[in-house]
Parts: structure tokens; sequence; C-alpha cells
């Protein structure tokens, strides 16, 4: 505490911690209360509010070991150091020279820690798998292959050229639960461009694939990258790169055939009948048939003029008696 002397350094420092997990704990709070299952709700609520008492426990300390009088820092008292006095000593001349070697300064490069990948907060709404997978869960060994023999990749390269098809993100898993949510993100260039995610339906260990089969003039060349998750915990990152213009985009015409008939029919001596089809061109036929009708003979006899007997009075004599016996 010797350090702290004099000094609201660690105010400072108190403050700070606390302003961390109150944003923590905000953050917690709200994820939570987007979640659909009632188990990650209570857990993410749970964990928001413990992060809030504690920011708000360290924001106290900070205010009680706070003194306005002190400064924030003290800066480190300079000490003289004496000098000393060089001798001289008669120099022995001589005809070789001994050369001194420069001190050489080793650089020394610190990698800054990269963060885990995470899983979007859009995706991990739709997390529809109620089942806690094992902590113990691994995916690795990713290979890439346009081709599958069983589940097997066949071969494995992280360079591309166009033409292709489509991807096989083979990985090898284990510690897997049946039904624990699993996902595969692929990503171009930073992007995301595909996603598949569901409850996780083979066994604990063995060989999976994630596939991806765009349109062959969706393979824009880049740098791809995979992510595994299982429920939402990161578990590996595949990479492999495309390179070479994608095929132009083809369109095929579709042939659409629309078959029409309409007959129409009088009780007149003129019949109309009307065909039309119809094959992305039209055409028509109009056939036009008339009928007249024409004089029937009928062919009849007559009777002849035929005399016919008819009684003349003829003037007559005096009848006469006759006599009978």
């Amino acid at each position: 505490m010797k350090f702290f002397a004099g000094t609201n350094l660690l105010s400072l420092l108190l403050a700070a911690a606390a302003f961390f997990f109150i944003s923590a704990g905000v953050r917690a709070l709200r994820l939570g209360s987007r979640t659909i299952y009632f188990r990650h709700r209570r857990q993410r609520v749970l964990a928001g509010w413990w992060m809030t008492g504690a920011a708000l426990l360290l924001a106290g300390l900070a205010a009680l070991t706070f003194h306005p009088q002190n400064p924030l820092l003290v800066p480190a008292p300079l000490t003289a150091t004496p000098l000393e006095r060089a001798s001289l000593t008669p120099a022995t001349p001589s005809r070789t020279s001994t050369p001194t070697p420069r001190p050489s300064r080793a650089v020394t490069a610190t990698a800054s820690p990269t963060p885990a990948p995470h899983l979007p907060l859009s995706l991990e709404i739709m997390v529809v798998s109620s089942v806690t997978p094992q902590a113990s869960a691994t995916v690795g060994e990713i290979w890439f292959s346009d081709a599958l023999n069983g589940v097997y990749p066949v071969g494995n390269r992280n360079e591309w050229v166009n033409p292709l098809s489509r991807m096989y993100a083979s990985f090898v898993y284990s510690h897997m639960t049946y039904g624990a949510q699993f996902t595969a993100l692929w990503f171009r260039n930073g992007e995301l461009v595909f996603f598949e995610s569901g409850p996780w339906q083979a066994g604990g260990r063995g060989r999976a694939s994630s596939k991806w089969e765009p349109a062959p003039h969706e393979w824009h060349p880049g740098e791809y990258e995979v992510q595994f998750f299982v429920g939402t915990e990161w578990k590996a990152t595949g990479h492999f790169s495309v390179t070479g213009e994608p095929p132009s985009p083809t369109f095929t015409p579709t042939l659409t055939l629309t078959r029409t008939s309409t007959a129409l029919s009088t009780s007149t001596s003129t019949a109309l009948s009307t065909s039309t089809s119809t094959a992305l061109s039209t055409s028509t036929s109009t056939a036009l048939s008339t009928s007249t009708p024409s004089p029937t003979w009928t062919s009849s006899r007559v009777a002849p003029n035929t005399p016919t007997a008819s009684r003349t009075a003829t003037p007559s004599r005096i009848p006469s008696v006759t006599p009978t016996k």
C-alpha cells in the first residue's frame, strides 16, 4: 500500500473497475430480457444483478478512498548519480586494434490478445434448443473440399480457383450432446453470407460437415472464414481463399404454351368455327362455310282429261202399245 500512499490512484482504479462491472451488468440484463428461454434469461438476469451490485460496491470504496487534496500521481524523485572521475593512464602504443562489438538492441514484439468470435445477437435469439451442451465439447481438424466420400472429404485445400459450385467444411467433433444447438457461420471478407443452425442430430464423437452451395456466379474472390458454435460458445474457425472471377450468370427462357378453343354454332344455315392457339406467338385461323339451300324438284302425276259419258236427251216418238200375251 506504500505505492498508493499520498495519491488518488487507488480511487481511480476502483472507479474504473466499477464502470466495467456496471457496463457488463447492463449488457447482461438487456440480453436476458431478449432471450426467449427461461433458463438462459434467468442466468443472464442473475449475472447482471450480481455485476451491478459489485459495481456499486466498488464505486462506494472509490468514494471512500478519494482525497481531494492528494494528487492523482506522484512523480518519482530524481536522484543524482555522482560521476566518477576519469583517471588518466598512460597509453601504450600498439599496432593491432581490437574491434569493440556494438551493443545490439533486442526488440520484443508483444502480441495483443485477439477477441474470440461471438454469435451475433440476431442469431442468438433464434436458438431453439433447450438442451445444455457439454463444456468439454470440441470441434477441430477443419478440412475444405468440394466433394465428399461418405463423411470424409475428398482432399483438403485452402486455396481455390473459380469456377466453384459448392464447398464442404468437414470437421472432427467430440463430447457433443444430442439436441444441443449447433451453428455454422460462413463469412466472405468479414461479411456474413450464409449460416445454418439447429439441434445436433449426430452422436457424441465422429466427423461431420457444413455445406454451402450458392449459384456459381456468387463465388466472388476473397478470404472466406467458417466459424463453429456449440450452443452460444465458439469452438473453432477455418479459413480458405478463392481467386479468379466467377462465371457470368446465364438466363434460360421459359416457354409457356396456352391453348384456347372456342366453338360457335347457330341454328341458321351458316356454320362459324374459330380455333385460336397461342405459344409466345399467336396465329388465328378462321374457317367460314356457307351453304345455300337449292330448290328441290318433285314429280307428280296429273290425270289427263278423259271424256266422261253423259246422257243426252233425244226426241222420241210416241210410244206404241205392244200387246202382251
